[in-house]
């Protein structure tokens, strides 16, 4: 369908200033989708898999190759993993709490965007009415500048405009619509995965630490440096000189 009512597609979209907003829209919410679905692809992660590596590695009390393992894994579990084997001399419930606010981080960058998603699937619907509102108004004015002279084809530029308008606003509100829902749902089910994997990770070290199988000592402090030492002024240097 190249044209509608006697007018191109192609004239409508760059003729009409709703339009316009609406391709603005439209271009904006690609984008955030294609970013969003750039980072979830680059920060999966295989909960069941990582914990089994884990408990190995912990188990084996090789907690440098649980460092270098952590590195590698370029997503949230690899920098939980990196901030737990950093920190085994923390007892279980600072452990919790550190990695349960490390979580919260890691859900601020899977939420990141989502925001302006699903205010692209309001916004957009919402400018595709106000286009069909526009494209309406143009009809009518048309009718009464004819002043009864004309037929369907003086209503039928302003109504391929309205229902136009229509269209695109719904195809991006429901677009964006779509993908808000699915990557809501998938950084709460790894922000869900994640908690899960702490919580086990917690218990587990505690139970190897019980045992005695993990020793890990707390960083060593820095020396405190040794103060200058102190310099007895002589009588003469005491007495103040004017």
């Amino acid at each position: 369908m190249s044209s509608i009512a006697g007018r191109s597609v192609v004239s409508i979209l760059t003729g009409e200033w709703p339009m316009w907003i609406l391709m603005a829209l439209s271009v904006f919410a690609i984008t955030l989708i294609v970013e969003r679905f750039i980072y979830f692809r680059r920060n999966r992660f295989d909960v069941g898999k990582g914990f089994v590596r884990f408990r190995e590695l912990v188990a084996a009390n090789n907690i440098d190759e649980l460092k270098r393992y952590a590195q590698n894994q370029v997503n949230p579990m690899g920098r939980l993993f990196g901030m737990l084997a950093n920190n085994l001399h923390l007892s279980g419930d600072e452990l919790s709490d550190l990695a349960y606010s490390a979580i919260l981080d890691e859900k601020l960058l899977m939420e990141r965007f989502l925001g302006g998603i699903g205010t692209m699937a309001n916004v957009a619907t919402l400018v595709g009415l106000l286009g069909t509102v526009w494209g309406l108004i143009m009809a009518f004015n048309k009718v009464y500048t004819a002043a009864g002279s004309g037929g369907a084809k003086v209503v039928a530029g302003g109504i391929a405009v309205a229902l136009l308008a229509t269209l695109v606003g719904l195809f991006v509100g429901i677009l964006s619509l779509t993908f808000f829902n699915y990557y809501n749902k998938k950084a709460s089910d790894q922000a869900a995965g994640l908690e899960s994997l702490m919580e086990k990770t917690v218990v587990f070290l505690e139970r190897l630490k019980m045992k005695g199988q993990v020793t890990m000592a707390a960083p060593a402090a820095k020396p405190e440096p040794k103060p200058a030492p102190k310099v007895e002024k002589t009588e003469e240097e005491a007495v103040w000189r004017f």
